[in-house]
């Protein structure tokens, strides 16, 4: 009897340990006292929990500091205007009052050709004659064949009443030189200024640097409201700081002297080489 518990002890015990075996190894196994097939699963693992996503705020990312673009903007160069060239009056006609005459008389000019006279203005210039001539100066541009003509009105007229009678006359005569020099370029210079003293004494007759001043301005409007006409300033050099013609440029107040025909022959030099020599 003993025996028999012991035996069955022992098959209960070897049963257990099966169980636990195929429990582990997921397979079937069959109770030996009633041959009933038993399905043993393997035992369902646990799913490892989704970890949650973290609330705190992500830390905070510095821009990249941009890179400056590189300034492409060209950097103004002041180029030097080339020294004055005669040479450029060769084919040039100079038309004007006794303050284009004194550059020629002076030697300040040789080239070209000068067609002058002391005196001269807006309406004498069509009856009067150059100073060694014999027909009308305006006749004179008919001899020749110009590549510029260039022309100098203003100093006696500054006493007219109606400054707009002298520029509706210089505006007919650049049609008139036209006529007789097709294709022609024009330059109008500006009037110098005068003495200060020689400005004082003048205000009966017009003749300021005021006046001048008027004049020169609207000079330059009419050359900009006609093609192929250019206004020739007057340079810096025969101006004193309140405009008035420096005292030692003249022994009149009126006329330039050598050195100071100079300097207002090299501007206009340069003014004219730029358009005729880019």
């Amino acid at each position: 009897m003993k025996d028999m518990k012991k035996m069955i002890k022992l098959t209960a015990a070897a049963l257990a340990l099966i169980l636990t075996v195929c429990a582990f190894a997921g397979c079937s196994t069959v109770d030996p006292n009633d041959n009933i097939i038993i399905e043993i699963h393997s035992v369902t693992e646990v799913p490892v929990p989704t970890q949650t996503p973290s609330t705190e705020p992500p830390l905070e990312t510095v821009a990249p500091t941009p890179t400056a673009a590189p300034d492409t903007t060209p950097v103004p160069v002041n180029t030097p205007l080339p020294a004055p060239d005669y040479s450029v009056f060769d084919n040039c006609a100079f038309v004007g009052n006794s303050t284009f005459e004194g550059l020629h008389a002076y030697g300040v000019i040789t080239h070209g050709k000068f067609f002058t006279r002391v005196g001269l203005n807006i309406i004498s210039v069509y009856t009067a004659t150059t100073t060694n001539g014999s027909i009308p100066v305006i006749e004179e541009l008919n001899t020749g064949h110009y590549e510029a003509v260039i022309m100098m009105f203003g100093e006696n007229e500054l006493g007219w009443p109606n400054i707009n009678s002298f520029l509706d006359r210089y505006e007919q005569f650049c049609r008139d030189v036209w006529a007789k020099q097709p294709g022609a370029k024009l330059f109008i210079t500006g009037i110098p200024p005068i003495s200060a003293a020689k400005s004082a004494n003048g205000a009966s007759t017009g003749v300021t640097n005021e006046n001048i001043g008027i004049y020169n301005a609207q000079l330059a409007d009419l050359c900009a409201r006609i093609d192929n006409v250019w206004f020739i300033t007057v340079p810096e050099a025969l101006m004193t700081a309140d405009g008035a013609l420096p005292a030692e440029a003249s022994g009149d107040g009126l006329h330039l002297n050598m050195t100071y025909s100079r300097y207002w022959a090299d501007h206009i030099c340069q003014s004219v080489m730029a358009v005729l020599r880019g």
